[in-house]
């Protein structure tokens, strides 16, 4: 629902909490509520609604709402769910701005729950008021001491202050996730279980959150969006005001897609769209509780790289190779170190180091001794121009060891805005004071060399995010084209009418020739050889599968045959098939073929996919994914991200590929994918032939499904 409160101030930060249900048993949900607010320490007013009480742990219980005399922005409601309705009406009333719904049986459970959640949101809109949940464990701002929640939210281990603010769809997992964050050391300003979302979304909550200017990291936990459009703009935003947006998403296995014509609606899954828009929109991807718990920690710090360059220090080579090998696997780079590196650690380490990166200064900890300083190694890494990070290694020494060592990284971080990470096994229970120092430094501490490259691979996707990536969902390539009419309804348009479209769009296409099955013999002059040729049917889509293709057709007297065979071929095998005639087009012998193909997703709309081509497209599955409309740098990243990529610069002699023409061409798809949102369910353009660099692209087959 966009309307009735604008901001979520008043949530956030009531001038009083009502708690309608409210329970002098402090084990039922009102009173659960009611004892976090009073153990906490809530500063403003508490108002109990139940009529079966005089007052409610000191505080005076109302029975009703509308008796309420002090201010009130926020009610909880820790009723069943029928009654919920009436008191969502009794709030618009009563002028409260936001309700808490704790209890379930809303649209979850069945036809009638979903009744009463119409109703519930009927009231809703009559009386201006937003609803968080239903089925939620409510919400928190540690800095205010707001707890207008139950369950989890309020029991041990409690969460700390801090500037991180999190949205969580799932109560349980939610919660795991938070304690798993906190015994990591990251601070929370506010939690939010966003439940049901009936009303108020997580895209909606992420939005509060960018312009709430006291969080300065974003953590949510998804299992899917409704408005997916909502959530592009809320991350864009997010990135746009430099707040990371990690997002931990569940639900990615591939078995909800839909059965589909075309080869692109086949490759493309949910998660695939989601880990495009994520892509497109700088949103940090983690993929289980630990990497979620180590990538926002690092983020609280605020430094970020320049580039992928990593150096690594410690004292065991072992560790390092770990790291080493995950580096690799996620793009960072370990590079020499400059000579006048080198020479400062030669003059302040131990002689038997080794200062090949990684440095292995043969102590499993920094310590002092006659001729070291490793505070001054650390510096000369840290100040060496070809290192972007700095990973340190610190063994399972003890107690005052680890002290040591969190001290001198503690002044080198201050002294440094390169993001450092640390890997040790020592614990919170056995090096309290060294581990704090570290992460009152801005230093994450991970338990495993592994997760320590993660970190910092993650740390430097969110910097070249940053760095320059377009944003703007603006057209950018087919601006002033306007494709020609549309037939109406539901309708698989074949090849030819597909072409005209697309090359309408600006995309360029084959020169073809369609000719009438009933016609063919007298419209065969003034053919220039060689050429492909295809049946045109709208209800035939894989026309190789059925033999109703031919290439390199060189004579007059092949294509005779070819256009009798075609013919045949596809009756035998589609009799049902309405055949509008055959297409007779340039045969384009020097192109690499690739497929550009657009479904038209439920939740974000247009998603266009690339890969190679051809006939083994499915089978590869070498294919990148972005959520149009978009521009020539994402166009430019598809490409970028195939495994396939070194194809297009030549191999085995082969030429260089058109990749600027092949950009644009990705971005005008986009556009005019876009343009046609409202009735396009499927396009493939496969085969997109890429011609040697300088010559262009072409398409020369193509489907477009219209709804």
């Amino acid at each position: 629902m966009a309307r009735g409160v604008s901001s979520f101030e008043r949530l956030f930060n009531p001038r009083g909490v009502a708690v309608v249900g409210a329970s002098a048993e402090p084990a039922r949900p009102g009173g659960q509520t009611i004892a976090a607010l009073q153990q906490h320490g809530f500063k403003g007013g508490v108002y109990p609604v139940n009529p079966k009480y005089p007052e409610i742990a000191g505080y005076r219980c109302y029975a009703s709402i509308a008796e309420i005399g002090g201010e009130c922005d926020v009610a909880v409601i820790a009723l069943p769910a029928a009654q919920v309705p009436g008191v969502i009406r009794a709030c618009g009333d009563r002028g409260i701005a936001f309700a808490v719904v704790l209890a379930g049986g809303f649209r979850e459970a069945g036809a009638d729950g979903q009744k009463i959640e119409e109703a519930m949101l009927a009231a809703a809109r009559e009386g201006s008021v937003r609803i968080i949940g239903p089925n939620c464990l409510g919400l928190v701002n540690l800095h205010a001491r707001v707890y207008a929640a139950w369950g989890s939210l309020t029991r041990p281990p409690l969460l700390s202050a801090g500037p991180v603010s999190a949205v969580l769809q799932s109560a349980s997992l939610g919660t795991t996730l938070l304690v798993r964050c906190a015994t990591a050391g990251v601070g929370f300003r506010h939690v939010v279980t966003s439940g049901n979302e009936a009303d108020i979304t997580a895209p909606e909550l992420i939005d509060g959150y960018v312009d709430d200017p006291d969080t300065r990291v974003i953590l949510a936990y998804l299992e899917g969006v409704s408005d997916g459009r909502a959530f592009l703009r809320a991350a864009r935003r997010a990135l746009a005001a430099r707040k990371p947006l990690v997002v931990l998403k569940a639900g990615n296995t591939e078995q909800g897609r839909r059965a589909a014509a075309s080869h692109t609606a086949n490759l493309t899954g949910d998660y695939d769209v989601y880990r495009a828009v994520f892509r497109q929109c700088g949103v940090i991807e983690v993929h289980d509780l630990d990497e979620a718990a180590d990538v926002t920690l690092s983020l609280v710090g605020g430094r970020l790289p320049r580039g992928r360059r990593v150096a690594v220090m410690g004292g065991s080579g072992g560790a390092a190779a770990m790291f080493a090998d995950r580096a690799d696997e996620l793009r960072l780079s370990m590079p020499p170190l400059a000579e006048q590196t080198l020479k400062v650690l030669r003059s302040c380490l131990p002689s038997l180091s080794s200062l090949q990166n990684p440095i292995d200064y043969t102590a499993g900890y920094p310590r002092p001794g006659p001729g070291l300083d490793f505070r001054q190694a650390f510096d000369a890494v840290l100040n060496d121009p070809g290192i972007d990070q700095l990973a340190v290694m610190f063994a399972a020494a003890g107690r005052n060891q680890l002290q040591v060592g969190g001290e001198l990284l503690g002044k080198v971080a201050f002294s440094s805005d390169k993001p450092i990470v640390v890997f040790s096994g020592m614990t919170q229970e056995i090096a309290p004071e060294g581990l704090g120092l570290m992460r009152e430094a801005g230093i994450p501490v991970v338990p495993s060399p592994k997760r320590a490259a993660v970190v910092m691979a993650k740390l430097a996707d969110y910097a070249a995010a940053l760095g320059g990536r377009e944003q703007g969902s603006e057209p950018h390539g087919a601006r002033t084209v306007r494709p020609p009419a549309l037939p109406a309804g539901a309708a698989t348009l074949d090849e030819h009418e597909s072409k005209k479209i697309i090359a309408a769009a600006g995309v360029p296409v084959t020169r073809d020739r369609l000719v009438p099955v009933s016609a063919t013999k007298g419209v065969l002059a003034d053919i220039a050889y060689p050429v492909a040729v295809k049946i045109v049917s709208p209800d035939i889509a894989h026309k190789t599968d059925i033999g109703a293709v031919r290439l390199n057709v060189r004579d007059r007297a092949a294509l005779e045959a070819a256009l009798s065979e075609i013919v045949n071929n596809a009756r035998r095998a589609a009799p049902e098939a309405r055949i509008s005639g055959v297409l007779i087009s340039e045969m384009i012998t020097d192109g690499l073929e690739t497929i550009i193909g657009v479904v038209n997703d439920a939740v974000f709309g247009p998603v266009v996919a690339f890969g190679l081509g051809g006939i083994f497209v499915e089978t590869l599955r070498d294919v990148s994914y972005r959520v149009a409309p978009f521009g020539l740098e994402d166009a430019r990243a598809m490409t970028e991200e195939l495994r396939a990529r070194p194809v297009f610069d030549g191999v085995r002699g082969g030429p260089p590929r058109d990749l600027d023409a092949l950009v644009a061409t990705l971005a005008r798809v986009s556009e005019l994918a876009w343009h046609l949102r409202d009735r396009l369910a499927e396009m493939d353009i496969n085969p997109l032939l890429v011609r040697p660099r300088g010559q262009g692209v072409v398409a020369a087959d193509a489907m477009i499904v219209l709804r």
